[in-house]
């Protein structure tokens, strides 16, 4: 945006072929194609419009053949040559030419124009000169002039034929626009526009002057300013891109939404301008009106079929709005082109899924290679999908494999070690865990999962002496210090340090139902029996449907004399219990109460 007017009338071969720097240094000035012509013109070489534009081949062969002059076949051979996109031939060319007339400007223009797409600057910088030693008034071969003085970072050099150019011609409109982006550059913006102020007075319809005063106005904080002036050059030219453009920006940048939506709708409406789409979309997609940005995405991909982002982005729309199918049909022709993405399988799979095509999400996420950042995820998806469709024996084979392939992932362990675990094989499940702790000693799932397995087997011990690593290396871990605390009060030993591990889980993760439920135990078999009923009361509310806390607060309840509470509690613990041992246990409990006799906590 900063150097639109510069690089946009810069000849093609001069903007593919020089630096990033030069390009947006030069003034838009470069003889082949410039607006204006020299006011001197010799008359053994031709005009600029004399240039043949016919194929590069056929010029050059009608360079050959022109016999009229000398400096007329050279001149005419180099601008072959230029049109073939050969600058060293045409430099040699133009210089044969000057040899037969070495005083006209324009070649010597023309001749600086080649040196700058070999990046030949100070030749060119020569070359402009030669220009102006015969033609003082040549207005392109200044602005190029100051356009390389630019590039050498000579600024008060390129102020000076800026200002030339403007003596000589004072409605010239690039030269205005150029002398205000130096005053900018070297923070005279206040200079800069008073400069354009003074150039409008005359130039009232100079779009650029407008816009460019809008930049200045902006550089400087007067937004207000800024915003009627991109407005008057808007009025100038309709459907002026840049200006509604830094309009656009302008709102945005003062978080004036709506302003900005109005301002890119209007544009695209008139040219259908992709930035314009791109700005529309990326607002509704930043403010999660999905449907609203499907249009501008869709517009985007019609004008690039080739831009993959912006069907990328479509595809996720779609995704959002629930529309399966058409996000389907979007990833599956971004994958014709991109058949290695990884992130398309991602989606697909995902996608699949979504449609309940489990065999084609599944041969989606499985394409992802261990290379892949995503392969962890896709993995562990793919045994998750195994596992959910009743085909665990064919997940553990490749969850298996997967390690074997990616060692280094923590997660695919666990996973193998639940899939163990839910074919009863507890020494299997015990036995990964134990070899992945070794593997990651501070993984903290690892070790926590590892020590409740012990747990489960009776190992309280060792199930301890987990949990007491992972505080080793996160004293923070809350359900670490919730199932230590817990236990403790559960063994009746060290039941002081139990209340502060709980005390300080409570802390952390008041929301927390389990560590609620601990809390309370603690408090109840400390014999703080009011306090233990509040506290449990409030695990139940958080996990109502949580057995082990029911009975717990059924215990409560019990030992409070709150003998009807403490039955129901009991009766709905049992229908939630998901094992014979846990149900007969309260279904004895039900029957002492009835009988009156005094129940078992549930401790015991």
């Amino acid at each position: 945006m900063k150097n639109a007017p510069r690089t946009a009338h810069l000849p093609q071969a001069i903007l593919t072929s020089c630096t990033a720097a030069l390009v947006l240094a030069l003034p838009l000035a470069m003889m082949a194609g410039c607006a204006s012509q020299p006011t001197r013109q010799t008359a053994s070489v031709p005009a600029a419009e004399t240039v043949p534009t016919t194929a590069p081949t056929d010029s050059t062969q009608t360079a050959k053949g022109n016999t009229e002059a000398s400096a007329e076949y050279h001149f005419s051979l180099a601008q072959a040559y230029v049109a073939e996109g050969n600058p060293d031939r045409a430099i040699e060319e133009f210089k044969l030419t000057l040899m037969f007339d070495p005083s006209s400007p324009l070649v010597h223009a023309r001749l600086a124009t080649e040196y700058i797409k070999k990046g030949m600057l100070s030749a060119a910088m020569d070359a402009c000169k030669e220009a102006l030693k015969f033609d003082a008034k040549f207005v392109d071969a200044r602005l190029m002039l100051a356009g390389l003085y630019s590039a050498a970072r000579e600024s008060a050099m390129a102020m000076q034929e800026y200002e030339q150019v403007l003596k000589i011609d004072p409605r010239h409109e690039e030269a205005a626009v150029y002398k205000s982006q130096l005053l900018v550059e070297q923070g005279r913006g206040t200079e800069a526009m008073a400069s354009l102020s003074s150039f409008l007075k005359k130039n009232s319809d100079s779009v650029l002057a407008w816009y460019y005063l809008g930049r200045a106005q902006q550089h400087e904080k007067r937004l207000n300013e800024a915003t009627v002036s991109y407005r008057k050059a808007m009025e100038l030219r309709s459907g002026f891109t840049q200006g509604a453009l830094a309009l656009g920006f302008l709102y945005e940048e003062r978080h004036m939404t709506s302003q900005a939506i109005t301002t890119y709708k209007e544009l695209f409406d008139d040219t259908q301008d992709v930035t314009a789409a791109n700005r529309l979309s990326t607002i509704y997609l930043k403010e999660e009106k999905y449907a609203q940005a499907v249009p501008y995405l869709e517009a985007i991909q019609a004008a690039d079929p080739d831009d993959l982002g912006a069907r990328v982005k479509l595809g996720l729309i779609q995704m959002e709005l629930k529309s399966y199918e058409k996000a389907i049909a979007t990833f599956q022709a971004i994958l014709k082109k991109a058949p290695e993405s990884d992130r398309i399988h991602y989606y697909l799979g995902s996608l699949y899924e979504e449609t309940k095509k489990v065999d084609e999400a599944i041969e989606h996420l499985r394409a992802i290679t261990p290379t892949s950042k995503l392969y962890a995820d896709a993995a562990l998806h793919v045994a998750f999908l195994m596992k959910q469709n009743q085909r665990s024996a064919e997940a553990a084979t490749f969850i298996r494999d997967a390690v074997s392939k990616s060692p280094e992932i923590s997660g695919f362990y666990v996973f193998e070690a639940s899939l163990q675990e839910e074919a009863k094989d507890m020494a299997g499940a015990v036995s990964t865990l134990e070899r992945a702790a070794k593997k990651f000693p501070d993984d903290e799932k690892i070790r926590y999962y590892l020590g409740s397995l012990y747990d489960r087997q009776g190992e309280i011990d060792k199930g301890l002496e987990q949990m007491e690593s992972i505080l080793k290396t996160n004293p923070d871990n809350v359900d670490a210090l919730n199932y230590i605390g817990y236990t403790w009060t559960t063994k009746g030993t060290r039941l002081n340090d139990a209340e502060k591990l709980l005390r300080r889980a409570l802390r952390l993760r008041p929301e927390n139902g389990y560590v609620q439920d601990s809390w309370g135990w603690y408090l109840f078999t400390r014999g703080r029996l009011g306090e233990a009923v509040v506290e449990l009361e409030k695990a139940a509310k958080l996990k109502p449907n949580e057995p082990t806390i029911l009975e717990h607060l059924g215990d409560a309840y019990m030992r409070s004399n709150l003998r009807e509470k403490a039955l129901q509690l009991y009766g709905n613990a049992s229908k939630l219990a998901d094992d014979e041992d846990s149900k007969r246990k309260l279904e004895g409990k039900m029957q002492t109460l009835r009988a009156g006799s005094e129940r078992m906590p549930a401790s015991k």
